[in-house]
């Protein structure tokens, strides 16, 4: 079962370089591939996707509350 993450539950993201993996809370490993450094958006590329694999090399945008962690 996928973890939910709570308004008030995030990660600081204005320091996160590039190449550090996150874990989001839908259980997807991410890698960043960019920070805009504003603290609440990343560019990530999937390395893991238990939910659908097909994902896995495919890049997308993320908000703060969607990340759980630095892996």
């Amino acid at each position: 079962m996928a973890q939910e993450s709570r308004p008030d539950d995030f990660v600081s993201l204005q320091d996160v370089p590039e190449g550090t993996k996150v874990r989001m809370a839908d259980g997807v490993i991410a890698e960043v591939t960019a920070n805009p450094r504003d603290g609440g958006w990343l560019f990530i590329r999937f390395v893991e996707y238990p939910e659908d694999p097909s994902r896995v090399g495919e890049d997308d945008m993320v908000f703060c509350t969607d990340v759980l962690g630095v892996v």
